[in-house]
């Protein structure tokens, strides 16, 4: 099966962030799919930017096969980030006929943090008579609403809140992150069949590694436990 996945901030671990992506795709080719990851060229979570001369270009990342869309530089969460958004999606919608005949995927999945690549997203499947997967990871956008005090009648949140709805009601399946999410997406039009939830996960022997701590830390420990400190961890 031939699965296009669409995330603007896909990564690796050589990238940065995100690596949900990279990992997805790892296991599926283990199972004998074909991947193509399409991703933007900045991403303010990617540790490592691409530089590309062209509009798009392709790279094998860690044996996993990227499309790369051309896109502007920004900081933060200004207007350079939502033209960032604007000529991903473009582009897409530009090039989604080149690459509908070139992959010829069976399943599209729209996983970008914003819902805005459900368009292209569902141009492709048309053309391909493919399933069409949204899968949300944050929810836009009330994340913006919640933690940016945007109004929901601020011009750029009603354009996400279309799309969001869009999404829910034209996907063949909805897959979320987050697990309590099924009732905010029936109000926004999702029916309950179609939701699937799928949480982050690790590889488990990537993680299983025996280490000492440094020795400045070690010191640091043993002081905080002879002073009965209560020491408490976060990742």
């Amino acid at each position: 099966m031939n699965i296009l996945l669409i995330n603007q901030y896909a990564g690796s671990p050589q990238l940065g962030m995100e690596y949900r992506p990279y990992y997805m795709a790892r296991e599926w080719q283990r199972k004998g799919h074909k991947v193509l990851i399409i991703s933007s060229s900045y991403s303010h979570v990617r540790t490592k930017q691409f530089e590309l001369t062209n509009d798009f270009e392709n790279y094998n990342i860690e044996g996993i096969e990227y499309l790369i869309l051309k896109t502007s530089h920004y900081k933060g969460n200004g207007i350079k980030r939502v033209l960032n958004i604007y000529k991903f999606v473009r582009k897409l919608v530009k090039y989604s006929k080149k690459i509908s005949n070139e992959f010829n995927p069976d399943v599209v999945i729209a996983s970008s943090t914003h819902p805005l690549d459900i368009y292209p997203a569902k141009k492709i499947a048309g053309l391909t008579g493919s399933k069409l997967i949204f899968e949300v990871h944050d929810l836009w956008p009330l994340a913006p609403m919640e933690l940016g005090g945007y109004s929901k009648w601020h011009p750029f949140i009603l354009i996400l809140q279309y799309a969001e709805n869009y999404a829910y009601r034209h996907s063949s399946k909805v897959v979320s992150i987050w697990p309590k999410a099924l009732e905010y997406m029936i109000q926004h039009g999702l029916k309950h069949d179609k939701f699937i939830y799928i949480p982050n996960g690790i590889v488990i022997e990537e993680w299983d590694i025996s280490k000492s701590l440094p020795d400045d830390l070690t010191v640091l420990f043993k002081k905080l436990n002879e002073q009965k400190k209560i020491i408490l961890g976060y990742a």
